[in-house]
């Protein structure tokens, strides 16, 4: 049964966040956390009427999580290009860095596709950086309905260079290297813990057309992370190259500001 008051109070808080407010306090987080996937998914959908974040009247992309599979609708203005940088402008509370693969989609994905279907509609596949942010503080005490229901702690997805055609699963096994400052990272496992992720796709189809909205032509979604998540800091230059697909990079500012430790003691 869904909690049609816990939605709509969580999709308050979330949004005067979004708006600008101080984070949400985990006290609040905890209180107010879903108690089921289908509550959190209706709270990514009211969020994103809420706040307009879908002029066209449904996403233009997507994230998707693995193990336990799940999903987030990703803000329009969340979506950069790379080179990306972010500034004193841009308000997170952490700087949590994954590196991913991307696809774009050439043509529709609709309900009940199967996974070639889905691999062939796909039109490139991009490598990306997604920045983690949450809406709450301590985030890392915080109920997984909650990170679930605050678009699966999504912050920007940047979107760099690929290649053009279907997907081909070689490139689940493309050579990946990380720098920060123009040093390798290490300890790293540089590479997606599924062998072929593009069989995800059908079930985000199901999803997607089960939320009201669906798959189209030019979706961009994000495959989920190749390194796990790891932490940048102001003053980083983060750049990640797959080999034969490209490379994409994301620099921090040195007076950009995120507040988790600021919300933390207060």
């Amino acid at each position: 049964m869904v909690n049609h008051s816990n939605i709509e109070e969580l999709t308050e808080a979330l949004a005067k966040v979004w708006q600008g407010g101080p984070l949400i306090t985990s006290e609040t987080a905890q209180r107010l956390a879903p108690q089921s996937d289908a509550d959190a998914y209706a709270v990514q959908s009211a969020l994103g009427t809420k706040m307009g974040w879908w002029t066209d009247g449904r996403p233009l992309a997507w994230k998707l999580g693995i193990a336990p599979v799940t999903a987030a609708p990703i803000p329009n203005h969340c979506l950069m290009t790379s080179p990306a940088r972010l500034n004193k402008s841009d308000r997170f509370s952490l700087f949590g860095i994954k590196v991913e693969l991307a696809v774009r989609l050439r043509q529709p994905l609709y309900s009940g596709c199967r996974r070639n279907e889905a691999a062939l509609a796909v039109g490139e596949t991009l490598a990306a950086i997604e920045l983690f942010d949450v809406r709450a503080a301590s985030w890392r005490q915080l109920p997984r309905s909650f990170l679930l229901a605050d678009l699966q702690m999504h912050g920007r997805l940047i979107i760099g260079e690929g290649v053009v055609g279907p997907w081909q699963s070689h490139f689940a096994e493309s050579a990946l290297s990380v720098r920060v400052n123009n040093q390798v990272l290490t300890g790293l496992a540089l590479r997606h813990p599924m062998v072929d992720p593009v069989s995800l796709l059908p079930w985000l189809a199901m999803h997607a057309e089960y939320s009201g909205w669906g798959l189209a032509e030019g979706d961009v979604i994000s495959m989920g992370s190749w390194t796990g998540m790891f932490e940048a800091h102001p003053g980083q230059h983060i750049e990640a190259r797959f080999e034969n697909i490209g490379s994409v990079s994301l620099e921090i500012d040195a007076d950009t500001i995120g507040e988790e430790m600021a919300h933390d003691s207060a």
